[in-house]
């Protein structure tokens, strides 16, 4: 039984690990930007959330609000998913446009 706890525990530590990860990497480390974004601007979601990341931060960490976090990777996820798309399209982007200004530069005999 012990050792299921602290199974349970250790995925509750990674729970939030990823989570604080994701928020750094995807919203520059800003909870309320986060909130904002995955509750359409409710003040009282920040709250609570960040309330709840503060005794997460603490060990006190219940079932019900780590699979919350789950849920929130999940969303967070799917965000870097579709930064990582939208950077590759700029990218490609780039080097179409760093084409054209070759083969512009190339047709009027500019090196």
């Amino acid at each position: 039984m012990q050792l299921i706890n602290q199974s349970n525990e250790q995925d509750r530590d990674r729970n939030l690990e990823r989570f604080l990860e994701l928020i750094e990497e995807i919203y520059s480390g800003s909870l309320k930007a986060f909130s904002d974004d995955f509750s359409y601007n409710d003040p009282s979601f920040y709250e609570r959330l960040k309330k709840d990341i503060q005794r997460a931060r603490k060990g006190n960490l219940s079932a019900k609000k780590s699979d919350l976090l789950k849920k929130y990777i999940f969303f967070l996820e799917y965000k870097l998913w579709e930064k990582k798309k939208a950077d590759q399209a700029l990218k490609r982007l780039d080097i179409k446009i760093d084409s054209a200004i070759k083969a512009l530069c190339k047709t009027h005999g500019k090196p």
